[in-house]
């Protein structure tokens, strides 16, 4: 038996067994995409070492694979539906394992920062590929529960990242942590190469839409590199001018029969709009929230970074159990309503980090983790489902790129927030002593604030969406 879509294609009826493969597969591409990324943080040192390079340059190994796979993530959309998912998916992984393999061999801190962006084109096919199969794979009503686990394997990837890069580092070297994704990105491949027999295309005799590509790579770099690395002046100018060049894009977008990004939708769909607006908002608020309580508690709370990772651990602990379940909630009511409850805690959330003091009790901030990690699970995956369930199954490639941009972007604004308060109050993360306590408290304070505010904006977002089609459980 055949399960035919809205764009024509043809998909095999697969048992539950098959179906649990594929979403392993899918699950280990959403895996590698924040391990990658978050994994380098504690090899830097040696990395600097090795290299001989300064502790500034150092930040460009986590700055540009962050930057790269934000630009690759709309041509890969499109890529994958000229040569099919299933092939992109492959290629992917395949991109991945030789990126990183190589890695382990770099001669030159200009070589390795090279595989990094490689290796982010690869996961950019990681990510669009695999939540667009599983949108054909999984009917429906079992999507969101798909969905839950996929996301949840993001979350436990950002979260175990640092610490196995640090155990790696700290046994075998710096090198190890590039040649772990080598097996784990065969082990993202094998499973979907071997049980998802079919392939999808979305037919277009139109060309590849090189200019809005080019338009779309330097508009996105100029607003990501301004934006992560405010408040200088020509940072702002940066971002200025990459807001303006992708208005010029969606402008161009809008004119051209086949756009790299259908970025029509967020004019004709309500629904998927909104759902993608609160995703940047929700980001937004929540990822910098880390950053702040981490300096926090080792520098005002005094903690050792083992002791103040117990602490953070809150966070993607409930994420990860309970985003599946929110998924699958999502599954049986509008997902609206569990989206803006968790937008709701998340705000609470970073509001509550606005009150910490020098005194504040550790049983506050982890409460405030708690929250945060449980508004951020009953959001991802249901606000996912709602997205692509608000498109048509050709327009699957084109809402998965949407949401995982809106993530990244989200967490540039987080962090540009974060590190324009540290500039103004404090100078920089180096000056954080006894004596400028107070107004690094006052940077947090600000930056949880406004925060918080994104927060309740995206709830609006949330809430007025529009209501969608929820599908029969039965």
């Amino acid at each position: 038996m055949a399960r035919e879509n809205a764009d024509k294609t043809v998909v095999t009826e697969m048992d539950s067994r098959t179906k649990r493969l594929i979403l392993f597969a899918a699950s280990i591409g959403a895996f590698l995409n924040p391990l990658i990324g978050s994994m380098i943080i504690l090899a830097m040192p040696e990395v600097g070492v090795a290299f001989e390079v300064s502790a500034r340059d150092l930040g460009w190994l986590s700055t540009i694979f962050i930057l790269a796979n934000a630009i690759f993530l709309v041509p890969a959309s499109r890529l994958s539906d000229l040569i099919g998912y299933k092939r992109s998916y492959l290629l992917g992984a395949a991109i991945v394992a030789v990126a990183c393999g190589l890695s382990v061999f770099a001669p030159t801190y200009t070589i390795l920062l090279l595989l990094r962006v490689i290796a982010a084109c690869g996961t950019s096919f990681l990510m669009i590929t695999g939540l667009a199969i599983l949108s054909y794979v999984y009917p429906p009503n079992e999507r969101g529960a798909a969905f839950g686990i996929n996301t949840a394997m993001v979350y436990i990837g950002a979260s175990a990242g640092p610490i196995l890069g640090g155990f790696l580092t700290g046994i075998f070297g710096w090198r190890a942590v590039f040649l772990v994704m080598v097996p784990l990105a065969v082990a993202a491949a094998v499973p979907m190469w071997q049980f998802f027999r079919d392939e999808i295309k979305i037919p277009s005799d139109s060309p590849f839409d090189v200019r809005g590509t080019m338009l779309y790579a330097v508009a996105m770099f100029c607003t990501m590199y301004g934006l992560s690395t405010l408040p200088d002046l020509l940072s702002a100018v940066l971002t200025v001018i990459g807001i303006i060049l992708m208005a010029a894009f969606v402008w161009y977008e809008l004119r051209i029969p086949s756009p790299v990004l259908h970025v029509k939708l967020f004019f004709t769909n309500q629904r998927f709009a909104r759902s993608s607006y609160a995703a940047l908002l929700n980001y937004g608020c929540t990822y910098g929230s880390v950053f702040f309580v981490s300096l926090y508690l080792q520098s005002v709370g005094q903690l050792t970074a083992a002791e103040a990772g117990m602490i953070l651990f809150f966070q993607p602990l409930i994420q990860a159990i309970m985003t599946p379940i929110a998924g699958r909630f999502s599954d049986r009511i509008d997902p609206r309503y569990i989206v803006t409850i968790g937008m709701i805690l998340s705000g609470i959330g970073v509001l509550l980090l606005a009150g910490l003091d020098t005194g504040t009790d550790l049983h506050y901030i982890a409460v405030t983790q708690v929250f945060i990690g449980l508004g951020s699970a009953l959001f991802s995956a249901p606000n996912t489902n709602a997205i692509m369930g608000s498109v048509p199954a050709e327009e699957y490639s084109t809402a998965s790129g949407i949401v995982a941009v809106m993530r990244q972007a989200g967490m540039i604004i987080s962090m540009a927030v974060c590190m324009s308060a540290i500039s103004v109050y404090v100078g920089g993360t180096d000056m954080l002593g006894p004596e400028m306590y107070q107004e690094f408290l006052q940077a947090l304070k600000v930056s949880m604030i406004f925060c918080a505010v994104l927060a309740f904006v995206g709830v609006l977002f949330s809430w007025f969406r529009g209501k969608g089609t929820v599908p029969d459980a039965s």
